[in-house]
């Protein structure tokens, strides 16, 4: 079964990514590049909605679709 992704926000540091994306289930991907150096790139690590903080969350609900906006509040417990 494929989830289907409610909110994706992207973000750059400088060159470096910081994204994330919010799939149906409350699951949320982080995609990021932690410097640039070797092995610093192209790195993902998975969270549940209270793993990450307020900042990240409100990115995710401002990225979220207007259909999707109070599913959206309601994974993320805001």
């Amino acid at each position: 079964m494929t989830l289907r992704i409610l909110a994706y926000s992207p973000k750059m540091k400088g060159d470096l990514d910081d994204d994330y994306t919010l799939f149906e289930d409350g699951s949320v991907l982080h995609e990021y590049d932690a410097h640039r150096y070797p092995r610093g790139y192209n790195l993902k690590r998975n969270y549940t909605s209270s793993e990450i903080n307020q900042e990240v969350k409100y990115r995710l609900l401002e990225a979220a679709g207007p259909d999707d906006k109070e599913t959206v509040k309601t994974l993320l417990n805001l």
